[in-house]
C-alpha cells in the first residue's frame, strides 16, 4: 500500500474538517450573534513573506462603544478600501472578539481549506489508483 498516497488522503480529510468546523462556527455566529456595521479606517501591512495586508476596521458595539480591530486573515493586496463600510459580526456579550463578516471573508476561511482538502484527497486517491 502507498504510504504517501494515505498521507495525502488524510492531509486533505483534515484541511476539508478545517472548512467544516469553520463553516459550523460561521453559522451559528451568523444565528446567534450581534451584527453591527464598521468601517475600515486602515490596513495593518506585514513583510514578513512579501507585503501583506489586513484590514483595520472600526465599529461601535451594541453598547456604544466605539471600538476597532485589525482582521486575522492577510492578503498580498487590500482587498477592502478605507471608508469602506462592511459588516461585523461578535458573539453575544463579547464585543472584544468581532469579526469580518463578508462573503470573501468567509470563503477564504471556509472555502480555500475545502477545496484544498478536496484536492490532497483526490490526489491521494488517485495516487492509491498507480499502485
Amino acid at each position: 500500500m502507498n504510504s504517501g498516497a494515505i498521507i495525502t488522503i488524510l492531509i486533505g480529510v483534515s484541511l476539508a474538517c478545517v472548512g467544516v468546523v469553520q463553516a459550523w462556527g460561521i453559522r451559528k455566529l451568523r444565528r446567534t450573534g450581534v451584527a453591527s456595521v464598521g468601517t475600515v479606517i486602515g490596513h495593518e501591512r506585514t513583510v514578513d513573506d512579501g507585503p501583506l495586508y489586513a484590514p483595520v476596521i472600526a465599529f461601535v458595539d451594541e453598547n456604544g462603544s466605539k471600538r476597532q480591530f485589525t482582521v486575522a486573515i492577510r492578503t498580498s493586496g487590500r482587498v477592502h478600501r478605507v471608508g469602506q463600510e462592511v459588516p461585523v459580526i461578535y458573539p453575544p456579550g463579547r464585543p472584544n472578539d468581532p469579526r469580518l463578516a463578508s462573503f470573501r471573508h468567509h470563503l477564504v476561511k471556509v472555502g480555500l481549506p475545502l477545496a484544498v482538502g478536496a484536492l490532497f484527497a483526490f490526489l491521494g486517491l488517485f495516487g492509491l489508483r498507480q499502485v
